[in-house]
Parts: C-alpha cells; structure tokens; sequence
C-alpha cells in the first residue's frame, strides 16, 4: 500500500481542485468517454449521465472536499476527504467523510465509486487489511476475495467459513442485508495478529456495536480473519 497524499495523479488532483472551484468543465474532462460513477447506490454510465450527476450532486450543492488521506490499493487509488456543502445532511455522519475510489487508464477517470469511509482517521493497516475494508465499503466481491489466501478461514459469531468466496460472500450479504457503516477506531499489532477494533453500526439489534477483528496475515493475503465483541 502506497500513500499518495502529496502525489495524487494529476485528474485525480483535478477532481478536487474543480470541485473546490465549482468548475464543472475542468471536472468533466478528467473522465474518459465511456467512464462510470457509482454513488449513493446509483450507477452513472458515460459523459453525458456523470454531467447531470456532477451539476447536481457536486455543484448544485456547492460540494467542498478537504483531503485527509490518499493510498494506492489493489490497483485504485483512494482518497479520503472531509466533505461540506449544501447537500441534505440528515441521516449522515457529522462531519462527513467518504472514500473516493478511482480506476485510471492514462490520464483518465474510467472508474469512480463514492461510499462514506470506514476509516476516516487515516490509521495505518497492512495492505491486505485496508483492502478488506476498502472492498467490504464498495460491496466488491472480486476485489474482497481477492484478499485472502485460498484456505483462509474466517469465524463470525461462532460460525466459520471456508475459502475467498464463502468468506467474502458472507460478508457482503451481511453488510448489504444490514446496510451496515464501518467506523475503524484502533489497530494494533498483537501475538502475531493485526487486531482492527471497529464501530459497527445498522439495521441489526444491538446496533452500534464494537467489533475486533483479528487478521493473521500471510505476505500480502489474510489467512485467518476471527471477528468478535471488542474486549471479549
């Protein structure tokens, strides 16, 4: 995982500098023709529909995007920013952050999804571990099984699972069903774990709830994940 904070490409780079400039023609030109954006759970295929997007969502509302973090992760670029504007804020998080994923090809947006950030305080985490989250936060099954080692197993209240695709299947199904936000908190390194302590919160009695999950780590995949009640 590499930190781009202060080497973002330079479109990426312009996604900020026109949103924070309300300079909808400059951000229009750093996608390619046939580029996608996903937000809000909504998919916006090519130019034409990320124009109407953009003059809605970012300008309309007077968007300001203020950079906290930015890492390179399996293959995107991730940038974490504070967000304020005009938009409706209820229901959200205050202050606001979401994770921008971008996929480049050249000096081109062809990929950028927006979700609220699971790590808002920039904590450092192994890469295969910021990948977990980053994959878990955009619901991407390829992606997030492509975090663990082909015999990984993971225990989730008392139950395990064998393999990328049981693993990574469980998850999202969890975090979809439940529409569940991550809120990572601590990470620490202990007995030869990466322990992530996380605010979980949902459409799930108990709601929010403190979670640790104990990754044990082989090079660059996760060969055990074990989650449970922070503390226990």
């Amino acid at each position: 995982m590499t930190n781009y904070k202060n080497q973002l490409p330079k479109a990426v780079e312009m996604h900020f500098q026109a949103t924070n400039s309300d300079d909808p023609e400059a951000f229009l030109s750093i996608f390619a023709e046939h580029a996608v954006v996903m937000d809000a759970g909504k998919v916006y295929h090519g130019k034409p529909a990320i124009k109407e997007w953009c003059e809605r969502e970012y300008f309309g509302v007077h968007l300001r995007l203020e950079v906290i973090n930015a890492v390179s992760v399996t293959g995107e670029i991730v940038v974490t920013a504070k967000c304020d504007g005009d938009y409706n804020k209820a229901g959200l998080p205050d202050p606001l952050f979401l994770d921008f994923h971008f996929s480049m090809d050249g000096d081109k947006i062809t990929r950028l999804c927006n979700v609220i950030s699971s790590n808002s305080r920039a904590i450092p985490l192994p890469q295969p571990v910021a990948a977990f989250y980053y994959a878990s936060d955009i619901l991407d099954e390829s992606l997030l099984s492509g975090c663990f080692e082909e015999e990984v197993m993971m225990i989730d209240e008392g139950k395990a699972y064998h393999g990328p695709k049981s693993v990574s299947g469980h998850i999202l199904e969890a975090n979809r069903s439940a529409k569940v936000m991550t809120e990572i908190t601590n990470s620490i390194e202990k007995n030869g774990e990466t322990v992530v302590t996380a605010i979980i919160s949902g459409d799930f009695d108990g709601s929010p709830v403190p979670l640790d999950f104990h990754f044990t780590l082989n090079e660059d995949k996760i060969k055990n994940l074990n989650i449970i009640v922070a503390g226990e």
